[in-house]
């Protein structure tokens, strides 16, 4: 069995995964590897697909992911769960501004194992990505505080239903939230027009709504965008 990228607090000698559509904060997070001596290392995507098309074709075990959610084509918890079955040893963790409690959930589900969001510093997201290569679960103090609340909640009634949304759902709602028409959609998923429709069809029902406006509202009142 190959050993665990990141072990004994050492940055593991694989590739690194960076998957950020923002071009500004994708500089801030390779100037924080750059800190930890990884930047040699950094493969960066602004795309989703690519990072998995990149991710299905390499031997050598990632030494890291550090994933977008809200990327512009798929979801990002898409990309964390094909990187986690390809190479379950890898560290993987989301920098991110979507902090809904489907995201979060949704992400460590998928497999990540720290948290952060896109508010901190330079040296803050250094200091998470050291932490995740040691082992650790670092995760952004306000999301640590809304799940502790979450946790202490009443517990879910029978029959209650979750009714969580799909990564291609959330991906969609993304891009409508955003402006995207039906076909601009389609083009960013790559899938057929109709393909599109269902989903808005899935979405309307999941969220008990009649409309974009009032999906992309309910969604963001639940905090899932």
């Amino acid at each position: 069995m190959k050993p665990a990228p990141g072990t004994n607090g050492q940055p593991g000698t694989g590739p690194v995964l960076l998957v950020e559509d923002d071009p500004v904060f994708g500089q801030l997070i390779e100037r924080a590897l750059s800190r930890l001596g990884m930047m040699q290392q950094v493969n960066s995507f602004m795309l989703g697909r690519e990072a998995i098309d990149f991710a299905r074709g390499i031997s050598a075990v990632p030494s890291l992911a550090l994933v977008d959610i809200g990327l512009p084509d798929i979801s990002g918890i898409e990309v964390i769960g094909v990187v986690h079955r390809l190479f379950p040893e890898t560290p993987i963790m989301v920098i991110s501004v979507m902090s809904g409690e489907r995201n979060v959930l949704a992400a460590i589900r998928a497999g990540v194992r720290g948290y952060l969001l896109k508010d901190g510093s330079e040296a803050a997201i250094a200091r998470g990505i050291r932490q995740v290569l040691d082992g650790e679960y670092p995760i952004s103090p306000n999301l640590a505080r809304h799940l502790f609340r979450l946790i202490g909640g009443p517990a879910r009634q029978p029959g209650q239903a979750d009714n969580p949304l799909s990564a291609r759902e959330m991906g969609l709602l993304t891009h409508i939230s955003n402006g995207l028409s039906y076909a601009d959609c389609a083009e960013r998923m790559e899938v057929a027009l109709s393909t599109v429709q269902t989903h808005i069809r899935n979405l309307y029902r999941k969220l008990e709504v009649h409309s974009q406006l009032q999906a992309v509202k309910k969604a963001r009142d639940q905090g899932l965008i």
